[in-house]
């Protein structure tokens, strides 16, 4: 990029100004120093009242442009100038039910979700979560993170206008899009970093007048990695003419198609296959993704299939129904070739992972007992007398493992010291039998049964 010099690192500062022609970021607690001038200080609005003026010098010279305008917010520190701080005092924000259900275990959460609310007794669940809502941190968290995207809407606007008043309106393409969301608590989370659609789904809109049908949808699976090569076809770049290598896919052509021609489209497109990984110092999952689908590994549990057509709020494991077998495979085996092709940091950090349900496993929901105390497996023995697993075939099938109820091999795969296993024999032969989880997957063959 020509024009660089509002572009620097760390861009959460509240506040910005320009001293001695170089960029300063403030904290929310200088908000003194803009006194009176509020509106043109606060990082949304001063980041794009320079992207209008860069546009309009463009215009001015009659040169194309690209231009990149990034937001820092919505984000954390939740504060807000004084026009945005109090506009949703008004308003009550309450936990979402996806919290609620999984913080009872009613479906529960995969084992790569730990809940950033502290775990209580599931006969408790309602009445802590009533009293968090009412807590001002909860409120005030919610109503400035909402002043924060009311402000970036009304900015937005702004720009949309400027552009339309320089004349361009229709000869500019304007992609609106994130680099993560934040779970706001949906299933007891708050930030990013889960493959939760709040947190790893974001948006992609796009408008170019005359050029992509207006309000048409595509429901392929594109990452970020595609927007680049997308882009720049749509700017009339020839993709393979750019002398970089792109990882991502050209999705120019499902946005220019027909619309009477999207199921055709559609078609081509439907089987395309995306992956998201958890990174960091330690990191826990890695999701493949295709269309509606989202299958999930990590090293804390058994893998889980969404299907956000019919569970859009990812709260149900589809992984072990056989409606599911052949998505399942095709993701599970893409995901198993991506993990070392791409160099996944899960795959060695990670000593054990399932990539099919084992076959004795004990369920993490409550356990199916009507009128009885709200229980679950780790229950057993204690809560719940171990006789019962013998008398009662609910509590067998829901507690295999802890009931000592199944002892059956898994047909399927895992792996074990970033090497991939599909039998158990496969696993017997290399001694991994020694790991605890190999002896979960395959209890028969590594001598676990009573």
């Amino acid at each position: 990029f020509d024009e660089n010099k509002y572009r620097f690192n760390r861009g959460h500062f509240k506040w910005i100004d320009e001293v001695e022609g170089n960029m300063a970021g403030y904290s929310i607690e200088d908000e003194w120093r803009f006194e009176g001038r509020e509106s043109k200080h606060f990082t949304t609005d001063f980041l794009v009242d320079r992207g209008i003026e860069f546009i309009q010098r463009s215009v001015n010279k009659k040169e194309p442009f690209a231009m990149v305008l990034s937001i820092p917010d919505p984000h954390g520190p939740n504060d807000n100038r004084n026009y945005y701080r109090d506009m949703f005092n008004d308003r009550h924000f309450e936990i979402p039910q996806t919290a609620k259900k999984n913080m009872k275990f009613n479906p529960a959460a995969p084992g790569w979700n730990y809940f950033d609310l502290e775990e209580v007794p599931l006969d408790e669940v309602d009445n802590f979560v009533t009293e968090y809502e009412n807590k001002e941190r909860w409120q005030k968290v919610m109503r400035q993170y909402y002043g924060m995207v009311k402000c970036i809407d009304d900015n937005l606007g702004k720009l949309m206008r400027a552009i339309k008043d320089e004349g361009i309106d229709d000869d500019t393409i304007i992609v609106f899009t994130s680099d993560h969301g934040d779970l706001l608590m949906e299933h007891g989370k708050v930030n990013k970093g889960k493959p939760y659609e709040t947190s790893a789904g974001i948006p992609f809109l796009v408008r170019f007048p005359g050029t992509i049908p207006a309000a048409k949808v595509i429901e392929t699976a594109h990452s970020s990695v595609d927007f680049a090569p997308t882009i720049l076809s749509l700017m009339g770049v020839p993709v393979n003419d750019t002398g970089v290598d792109f990882q991502g896919a050209d999705g120019s052509e499902e946005l220019l198609s027909d619309p009477s021609q999207t199921i055709l489209t559609n078609m081509k497109y439907e089987e395309k296959i995306i992956f998201s990984i958890d990174s960091g110092k330690s990191p826990v999952w890695a999701m493949a993704q295709m269309g509606w689908y989202k299958f999930i590994v990590s090293k804390n549990g058994a893998p889980y299939l969404f299907d956000l057509l019919h569970d859009p709020d990812e709260m149900y494991n589809y992984a072990d129904s056989y409606l599911y077998t052949d998505i399942k495979n095709k993701l599970r085996d893409s995901l198993t070739m991506a993990l070392f092709e791409f160099d996944f940091p899960i795959a060695w950090y990670s000593d054990n992972i399932y990539f099919d349900i084992p076959a004795c496993y004990d369920k993490r929901d409550i356990l199916p007992l009507v009128g009885d105390t709200i229980s679950r497996c780790s229950d057993v023995g204690t809560k719940i007398d171990f006789s019962r697993c013998k008398d009662q075939q609910n509590i067998r099938v829901h507690c295999g493992e802890s009931c000592h109820a199944c002892c059956k091999d898994t047909v399927g795969r895992m792996i074990v010291k970033e090497k991939v296993y599909n039998s158990c024999l496969e696993l017997e032969a290399d001694d991994a039998c020694t790991w605890g989880k190999v002896k979960t997957f395959c209890p028969v063959t590594c001598n676990q049964c009573e």
